[in-house]
C-alpha cells in the first residue's frame, strides 16, 4: 500500500466518524426536545431539527425566568410572614399563653372520649382511668407548652411533684377506695363489665364534675371517670 492509498484511507476514516458524530449529536437533540421526541418515528431533517432545537432552548429560558420570579415573590412572602411572626410572638406572654377554663374542659372532654371508646373495647380500661385521671388532670394543669425548654422544665417538675411514690400512693389508694365503694367489684366482681360500659355511655350527657382548688394529691376528690353514673341496680352494699 503507497503512500496516497494510506492518506485516502486515512480520509475516508476521519469521515466517517465526523458524520457518526454529527449524527449521534442530532439522535441527542431528538431525544431531547419534548417536540420531537414525543414522534421517535417521524423524520425530521437536521435544519428543522435544529430549529426547534432552538425554540425549545427559548421556552426553557422563558420558564426559567418565570420560576425565578415566582420564587423571588415566594421569598418576600416568607420575609414577610416571619416579620408578621415575630410581631405576634412579641405580644405574648413571657411565660405562654394562659390556659382557659375552656381548654381545660375541652380537654377533659377528648380524655373521657377516649375512655369511653377505649372501654367499649375492654372494660378493664374504665378502671385503669380512675388512677390515670388525677394524673393527667395535675399534667394538663402544670405542664407548659410555651416553649420547648417549659416543656421540659414543668414536665420534670410534674413528674417529681406528681409521680413519686409519696404522691401515688394516696391518689391510687383514693382510687381504689372509690371503686370499692361505686361498684360490686368486692361482693360481684361479674358485673362490674356491665356496669363499666354503662358508665361510659351514660356519661355522655352529663356536665363534667367541678374540680377541687386543692390540688395537692392528698386532698383530692376523685374525680374520675368513676364518678359517670354506674347502674346501682346493680351495685350491691358493701
Amino acid at each position: 500500500m503507497d503512500w496516497t492509498q494510506s492518506r485516502s484511507i486515512t480520509h475516508v476514516s476521519a469521515e466517517q466518524k465526523r458524520r457518526f458524530n454529527i449524527k449521534l449529536g442530532f439522535d441527542i437533540l431528538h431525544s431531547l426536545v419534548t417536540t420531537m421526541s414525543s414522534q421517535p418515528s417521524i423524520k425530521i431533517s437536521k435544519a428543522m431539527t435544529l430549529h426547534k432545537t432552538a425554540e425549545y432552548i427559548s421556552q426553557i429560558q422563558q420558564e426559567r425566568a418565570q420560576l425565578y420570579e415566582e420564587a423571588q415573590r415566594l421569598r418576600g412572602q416568607i420575609l414577610l410572614l416571619n416579620s408578621t411572626i415575630n410581631v405576634y410572638q412579641l405580644q405574648l406572654p413571657v411565660t405562654g399563653m394562659p390556659i382557659t377554663c375552656q381548654r381545660f374542659d375541652h380537654m377533659r372532654e377528648k380524655f373521657r372520649e377516649y375512655v369511653r371508646a377505649r372501654t367499649l373495647q375492654n372494660w378493664k380500661f374504665w378502671v385503669f382511668s380512675i388512677m390515670v385521671e388525677p394524673l393527667f388532670e395535675s399534667y394538663n394543669r402544670m405542664v407548659s407548652t410555651a416553649s420547648v425548654e417549659d416543656l421540659c422544665r414543668t414536665t420534670l417538675s410534674w413528674l417529681d411533684q406528681y409521680c413519686s411514690l409519696p404522691a401515688l400512693r394516696p391518689m391510687v389508694l383514693s382510687s381504689l377506695r372509690l371503686l370499692s365503694t361505686s361498684t360490686s367489684i368486692l361482693t360481684d366482681p361479674s358485673l362490674v363489665p356491665e356496669q363499666a360500659t354503662h358508665a361510659v355511655t351514660q356519661a355522655q350527657s352529663l356536665p363534667h364534675p367541678t374540680r377541687p382548688q386543692d390540688h395537692s394529691p392528698s386532698t383530692w376528690p376523685i374525680n374520675t371517670p368513676s364518678t359517670w353514673p354506674i347502674n346501682r341496680e346493680n351495685t350491691q352494699p358493701m
